[in-house]
């Protein structure tokens, strides 16, 4: 590559082999291990990087993606890409080299295996669940029926074959009725709400949101130009009534009914009724964001939302039925991300039909096409009987390892974390008791909110916790963590447990951090 100026956009200069993804990747990792690129420095935008460096913005982000997932970067929601401010020891050593020149050829298969996933990472599926061999025959099955001109771009909607197997599991799985043409295949759940909220909504509108929750919600309502409105969500999720007196005048609401993210509670069946009854008076829409695919512990998974919204459309509904008055306010979004493995990114938006024609030309002018060997893998994945298989073999592990860490918070963090209720998902939310101590060392950042502080002090230890409060909209929100268990076996869980125990004691040296 030519000589570029900027202490960023000389890191791929050089003459060493390997893609150029892995050549970015190692290089901005010497940079941040390096201290050339300091602790807390904000990175350009991907599509900056990639526009400065003649790469494509694909590359960009992969490399930027696989930072951020080994602990080298954190994503603040609003403000960018920044370099963590405490790495942990064993990702700076004391003395770093550059990467040495690499061979060409294939990288042997042991070094293109990403960093393992730390506990307590939130919403990450047990990849030890995934029935590989099955879904390694179905992908090869279509590689080989596929013809190029398949390949080239899947359909308006996306793969029939898989809109017709969704249709039909949604059917049987959730009780949620649809015709095949009313979904829509996206590549992640992401787009699939980006999408959904720039259909039900416009620039200007005011959204309820929920608090706590997504973070992604509120970015992707503030970057189409509208505002979210925080409406206080608690054991029985979002409160219409609430909503109506902090905005009466929305125009959508952006829910989690069923599995409430990050505190993982269900939606009551009158607050769904409610929240139904307000989008039919005031001519609005709700998104159902269903990521999590219906993992419930206590109860059945509950009727979806849309389900109860298309109650008007069964013959013989009059128009004078409150529940044909309000058919079609539901936008219902799922995907297979935090079902099957995270490298999955399709997800799908099952539209109402008079929003139907317009969702079809954003898909087409945005290009959210997905990739057509995997849609056709997953048509076949569900139509052999391997999803359902697959849920509940994963619904009987994720009960074992959610009772592993109900059990260890019991034992080892009481008076310091209080587990909260949580009957659905793949994470559970901790409270963090009043005047907590942590074991910190000297690297803990000045300022922090508490949560934040033991988040630094976790990670030195290799636990990867998420601050509660980063879901609340604005600051002062609920100090506590939001825990992850699901991807993480029993022995790793325990093991975890105890050390974010030492991580609360109070020190038996150094700085204590009493708040």
């Amino acid at each position: 590559m030519k000589s570029r100026r900027g202490p960023l956009l000389t890191l791929t200069d050089g003459g060493e082999g390997g893609s150029l993804q892995q050549r970015l990747f190692d290089r901005l990792r010497h940079a941040i291990a390096t201290g050339v690129v300091a602790p807390g420095e904000r990175l350009p935008s991907t599509r900056t990087l990639a526009r400065d460096m003649g790469l494509s913005r694909n590359t960009a982000v992969a490399a930027i993606e696989r930072l951020t997932a080994e602990g080298y970067l954190e994503s603040r929601v609003g403000s960018g890409t920044f370099v963590v401010e405490n790495l942990p020891p064993d990702y700076a050593p004391a003395e770093v080299r550059a990467p040495a020149p690499r061979a060409q050829g294939p990288a042997p298969a042991e070094t293109a295996l990403p960093s393992p996933t730390l506990p307590f990472r939130p919403g990450i599926a047990a990849g030890d669940q995934l029935d590989i061999e099955a879904w390694r025959r179905v992908l090869s099955r279509s590689w080989r029926s596929l013809s190029a001109r398949a390949l080239e771009r899947d359909s308006a909607p996306g793969w029939r074959p898989l809109r017709v197997a969704l249709a039909s599991f949604l059917e049987a799985s959730r009780g949620l009725r649809c015709h095949p043409d009313q979904i829509l295949i996206l590549p992640g759940r992401a787009a699939a709400l980006d999408l959904a909220v720039g259909l039900a909504a416009s620039p200007g509108d005011r959204v309820w949101t929920e608090d706590p929750g997504c973070p992604l919600t509120q970015a992707l309502v503030r970057r189409l130009g509208m505002t979210p409105v925080p409406v206080p969500a608690d054991a029985d999720g979002l409160d219409p009534a609430k909503g109506v007196t902090l905005a009466p005048d929305a125009r959508l609401a952006v829910v989690t009914a069923n599995c409430q993210m990050p505190l993982g509670t269900v939606m009551s069946l009158e607050r769904r009724q409610a929240l139904l009854d307000w989008a039919a008076r005031a001519d609005a829409h709700v998104i159902e964001d269903d990521g999590d695919g219906g993992f419930t512990f206590e109860t059945r998974p509950p009727a979806t939302l849309m389900s109860l919204d298309r109650l008007g459309d069964r013959p013989g509904a009059h128009l004078g039925d409150r529940a044909a008055q309000r058919s079609g306010r539901v936008l219902h979004v799922g995907g297979f991300e935090r079902i099957l493995y995270p490298g999955l990114r399709i997800a799908y938006l099952v539209v109402p039909e008079h929003l139907l024609d317009r969702a079809l030309e954003m898909r087409a002018l945005f290009e959210l096409h997905a990739p057509v060997v995997e849609q056709s893998a997953l048509a076949e994945f569900i139509d052999e009987g391997h999803l359902a298989s697959h849920l509940r073999r994963s619904r009987l592990t994720y009960q074992e390892r959610r009772e592993t860490l109900i059990d260890a918070a019991r034992r080892l963090w009481a008076g310091a974390l209080t587990l909260t209720p949580a009957a659905a998902g793949l994470q559970m939310a901790a409270k963090l008791a009043d005047g907590l101590t942590l074991r910190t060392g000297p690297g803990i950042s000045p300022g922090l909110t508490p949560d934040m502080a033991l988040r630094q002090a976790a990670r030195a230890r290799s636990i990867d916790v998420t601050p509660l409060s980063s879901f609340h909209a604005g600051r002062g929100g609920t100090q506590g963590l939001v825990l992850g268990y699901a991807a993480f076996p029993p022995p790793l869980i325990l093991k975890a447990a105890q050390r974010l125990a030492e991580t609360l004691e109070a020190p038996a040296s150094g700085t204590a951090c009493a708040y």
